[in-house]
Formats: structure tokens, sequence, C-alpha cells
């Protein structure tokens, strides 16, 4: 365990960085002054106002998840006609009847299946709905159900590839790009200014390094360093940290409240998620993230730990909070932080205290962060139990029929079946071992990867478009085509304009708002460019240079956006047409992006991206 020295009410953090003067004052809720020297850490929040503490263990994932899944040896091959692992159940094999099946792991999601050794041959009792999880724990999800479902077969899918879950977040939309270098004009570090913050360094190697570019107020660029950060905005701080890795931001997000209509950091959002970092709560059968909540210690310390790659931790190094639950993945994350960038918290009756359910304000964050980069603290890759990439549509691909379960695992309960050919809306969640999540009506069950398949002809994504469409979105066109060198065969020519061409669901969608905004003002949205193939792209970045995007990667270049033409809208963009077009775009599957709005990172009103 990390030394620790020190008594009675005094916080600390101890480092080796010497470098940092803040160490007194850095991680409490609320920092004040209680002498010239000391800062006096706020309490937690009351035990009725605190958010339970989540208690996901990388290390007991199975336990998590409901069983432990065999390993990949044991799966079964679609030809094996034995007992499980075998090919997922005959059709002749009977519904399973409903019963209730009480969660025996407390505070840890099982789908329902704790202690469930069933097999294939015959359907085991389903389970019953479990609570919902504690936040950012890997959720089975609940069925919410106690009834059956009588397997409903649909047409087989044509020319269906094995469902990868890799591909849908590889063929998504680029990502935000770095920041540029920015200065505050709220915070000082001199004594005695009205704006003096004790993390007034580590605000502005934020600016510095492009992490944080604050909000623009009557006084100037603002930083906001005693405003309390939220969930949303450390999502952002950490993809930045990690390079703004734009290549792979997933499509569409996992998450019902992170759309890209709900929020600005949607894409930075989608990609934690995308690795693991982030896994939200389930609400029903909705994955929450919650952007605008408050960030807790507890989360940064699981996030930042995830990021990093959720290094090992010994079990003697463990245990340094005791306010954190022993073997929880809080002790380890938190056990991590205070060994690689410093002891977080204050002291306690019982010794040293994180205070896990307390929020943060945003400068007591731009420390933590600077610390962490100083520790050599980057962006790994891990074998994170869960996480999340583009929802999309499947296709059973077995010759009998599919066991849907309510766990992650051969050995989880039967909850129903499902035909080979049958469709399934996944979440987005898949395991390590690459169990898919899926939702039947108002259920959430897991299906095994061997005995799914995508459609080939791209009508299966659920960002948008018409079954058995060619070209209807960016991640279908993209598993045949590069970006900006998609032939016009596979793109769909707007009614009005013949000569421009989007992928088809995003022309259709455009297609039905422009009929209302024909209705309303008596013209065609004037559209000015839409598809742009490589060439044109490179052409748009000589022409206007950082303003375009990288060419390859711009969403003209996959038919998902357009520009519209300011001098066809009467009154321009400060006109009514224009204020109708941006309001009720959403509606129709369109948007202007945040970043392309007035207060944006590059204003941009002219262009509209297809959301789906």
């Amino acid at each position: 365990m990390p030394h620790r020295s020190g008594s009675g009410s005094a916080p600390v953090l101890r480092s080796g960085l010497a470098a940092v003067a803040v160490a007194g004052s850095l991680l409490l809720a609320c920092p004040t002054a209680a002498t010239a020297a000391t800062v006096t850490p706020s309490p937690a929040p009351p035990e009725a106002s605190a958010s339970p503490e989540p208690t996901f263990t990388p290390d007991d994932a199975a336990v998590a998840h409901a069983e432990a899944t065999p390993e990949p040896s044991a799966e079964p091959a679609p030809t094996t006609t034995t007992e499980e692992p075998a090919p997922e159940p005959a059709a002749e094999e009977p519904e399973p009847a409903p019963t209730t099946d009480a969660d025996a792991d407390g505070g840890k999601a099982s789908g329902g299946s704790a202690g469930d050794t069933s097999g294939g041959g015959t359907a085991a009792p389903e389970p019953s709905a479990t609570t919902t999880p504690a936040d950012d724990a890997p959720d089975t999800g609940s069925d919410g159900s106690t009834g059956t479902t009588t397997p409903t077969p649909s047409p087989a899918a044509p020319e269906s590839t094995p469902y990868d879950p890799d591909t849908p977040a590889s063929a998504g939309v680029p990502g935000p790009e770095p920041l540029e270098a920015v200065t505050f004009d709220d915070v000082s570090d001199q004594l005695g200014d009205p704006t003096y913050s004790v993390f007034a360094g580590s605000i502005a190697w934020m600016g510095r390094a492009g992490i944080a570019d604050g909000v623009l107020t009557e006084a100037g660029r603002a930083y906001q360093p005693e405003v309390t950060l939220t969930r949303g905005e450390f999502a952002a701080f950490l993809y930045r940290l990690a390079g703004s890795p734009a290549r792979i931001v997933p499509k569409s997000s996992p998450f019902a409240d992170t759309g890209r209509r709900d929020t600005d950091r949607a894409a930075e959002i989608a990609w934690l998620a995308a690795q693991g970092i982030v896994t939200g709560r389930l609400d029903g059968t909705a994955r929450l993230f919650r952007p605008d909540d408050p960030l807790t210690r507890g989360e940064l310390a699981r996030w930042l730990y995830r990021f990093a790659g959720a290094p090992d931790v010994k079990a003697k190094d463990r245990g340094v909070y005791a306010d954190v639950a022993a073997g929880s993945e809080t002790d380890e994350a938190a056990s991590w932080l205070a060994e690689t960038v410093g002891e977080l918290g204050s002291e306690g009756p019982d010794g040293l205290e994180l205070h896990p359910a307390a929020t943060l304000s945003r400068g007591a964050v731009a420390a933590i962060l600077q610390l962490a980069h100083r520790a050599d603290v980057g962006f790994a890759s891990w074998a994170a139990p869960l996480r999340l990439v583009d929802p999309t549509v499947v296709q059973v691909d077995v010759d009998s029929a599919l066991n849907l379960r309510a766990g992650p695992s051969f050995k989880a309960a039967i909850a129903m079946q499902r035909e080979d050919g049958a469709s399934l809306e996944t979440t987005g969640a898949v395991t390590s071992d690459g169990w898919v999540e899926v939702v039947v009506g108002d259920r959430l069950l897991w299906a095994s990867p061997d005995y799914l398949a995508v459609d080939g002809t791209g009508g299966t994504s659920a960002t948008g478009g018409g079954s058995g469409s060619t070209g209807t979105t960016a991640p279908a066109l993209a598993a045949e085509y590069e970006n900006g060198r998609i032939p016009a065969s596979a793109l769909c020519g707007l009614p009005w304009r013949e000569d421009l061409l989007l992928a088809c669901g995003a022309a259709d969608d455009l297609a039905r708002l422009d009929a209302a905004f024909h209705d309303l003002f008596g013209l065609h949205i004037p559209v000015s460019s839409a598809y742009r193939d490589y060439a044109g792209q490179l052409a748009a970045t000589a022409r206007y240079g950082g303003m375009a995007a990288v060419p390859g990667t711009s969403n003209h270049g996959w038919g998902e956006a357009i520009d519209v033409s300011e001098p066809g809208l009467p009154g321009g963009y400060d006109g009514e047409a224009y204020a109708w077009l941006v309001s009720a775009a959403p509606a129709y599957g369109w948007t202007l992006p945040g970043w392309a709005q007035p207060g944006g990172s590059k204003p941009e009103p002219w262009h509209l991206e297809h959301i789906g």
C-alpha cells in the first residue's frame, strides 16, 4: 500500500510530482480556504442523496454478466447436433415456462441467471427481471417480463455475412477534431486577483493542450473553475486527452440520451463507450449515460483507470481508502490512482477517505488530469468486460432456431427462441467474448455471436434506411466502398435535384423534410452540395483550408451531409425559412451539428448532417 502520513482532518494528496503546488486542495468537492496553507474538504453528500457506489469488478465479469461463458473451444459449432454446447436449439425445443428467479447477487447485475446451469437440451426457467445495475457497471439487462413470446419467422437475409461488432464502430464517422490552444480570461494565478484560482496553472495547461476550450461569455473565454464538472464534459476531456482519435468514433450512440441531437458531446461519449470506459445505466430497455449529471470522485477514478487500460493492481496495494468497498472496482481504480498519480482525499476516523459519491469542480479535475499527464497516464486499449458499439440489426443464421438467453453465457436461462432468418435489433452492448445484447419487445436478452449475421445489402443498420435498399447508411456503404469512392449506382438522387446524390436513407429523409419545407415556403431546400467524391474533397481542402474536413473523412464522402445555399433562402441564414429548417430537421433525421452552430467550434450554418 502506498505510504500515508498526516492525521486529523487535513486533506492530502501525496505524489512524487513535487512541482504541483496545489496538492492540499485537489479532489475536494468544494475547496474553501481554511488557513493560508490548508484547504478543508466538503463532506460527502448525505446518504439520502448520494448515488450508490458501483461495484463492477473486471476480474469478476462472469458474475456481473450472469454465469461465466465457456472457453472459446467449448462454444458450439453450427453443425453439431448433440448436447449443449450444440447448435442453438432445434425448432421442436419447447418454449420455456415463465417463472421467477430472484437475483442472488445483490448489487451486481446478473441478468437473472446466477446459479443457473441449464443446458441446451431443455429450456430452462425464465428468470425474473433484475433491478437496475449500478452506474457504469457492465449490464446484462433485465427482461422486465414474465410472459413468453412466440417465435416469428421472417425471410432470411440475402448474402448475409457473420456479424462482427467491430465493423459498425470502425465504419463510423470522423470524430471531433483536436481543439486549438486557448487561454482563459476568468482564471488568474495572482493572489488578490478576483479571478485567482489555486488551479490556475493546471487550467492554463488544459487550454494549451487542447483538452478544454471553455465557453464564450461577454467578458471573454471562460473556464469556470468553480463550476461542478459534468459526466459529459469529462468524457470530452478524456477523448481529447487520448489525442482525439477521430477515425474511430461510432456513428450512433448506444445511449438513449446522448444522440447527436441531445448533446454536443455525443461523439466523444460514443468513443468512450466503444472502448469499454463507460457503460451507463439501464432504464428498462434504454441505456442511459446522463451527460448532464455531476461527475463523482468514484466515477473519475474508474473512468481514468479504464482509460489507462485497467492496469493490474496487486492485492497488497489495494484498500487505500477506508470508505471504498474492499474488492470493488472503485477500490482497484482508486488504489491505482493513488499509486500512479497521488493519494487523493482527506483523513477520516478510520484512515484516508475518498468520498466517492462527492462531486468535483472543473478546476480540481484540471489539476488531476495534469497530474495524470505528468505521470505518463495515457489511453490504452484493454479487454473490457462490456463495450458499446453502434446499435444495428442482425439476422439469425442457424439451421433450426436460436436460443435467446437471459445472460451472456450458454449456462444462462433460455428466455425464448428465434427462427433462422429472423431479424434482431442489437443495443450495441457486446461482451469481451462476443455475446450480443438484443431487444425483443420490452426485454433485453443475449445471443451467441456464432449464429448472427448482417444483411450484406446494407439495409440492416439501425441508423436508418429501408430494408434491402442499397447504400442506405454510411456503415453499410463502408462495408464495400471507401469514403469519397462510392459509385452513383449505390446512391440516390434528390427528387428536385437529380444531379445531387446522397446515401439512399439520407435522401429519403431529406425528401420528407423538403416536402414539409415546400408546403410552408413554396420552394425546395436550396441544396448546393451533397455527396462529394474524393477529388471533390481535395478541391474543397485546397479552397477552404482548415474549414474543410480531411479528405477521406468527410460526411459528404459518405453521402450523409449537405450544404444549403444562403442566397436560395428567403432572408438568408437570418430568415424564418432557415430558422424553421434547422429547428425541424431533427424530426426528419437531419441536424445542424453542435460544432457548426453559431457557438460551436467551427460555425458553418450551411452544413447539415444526416443522423438517421
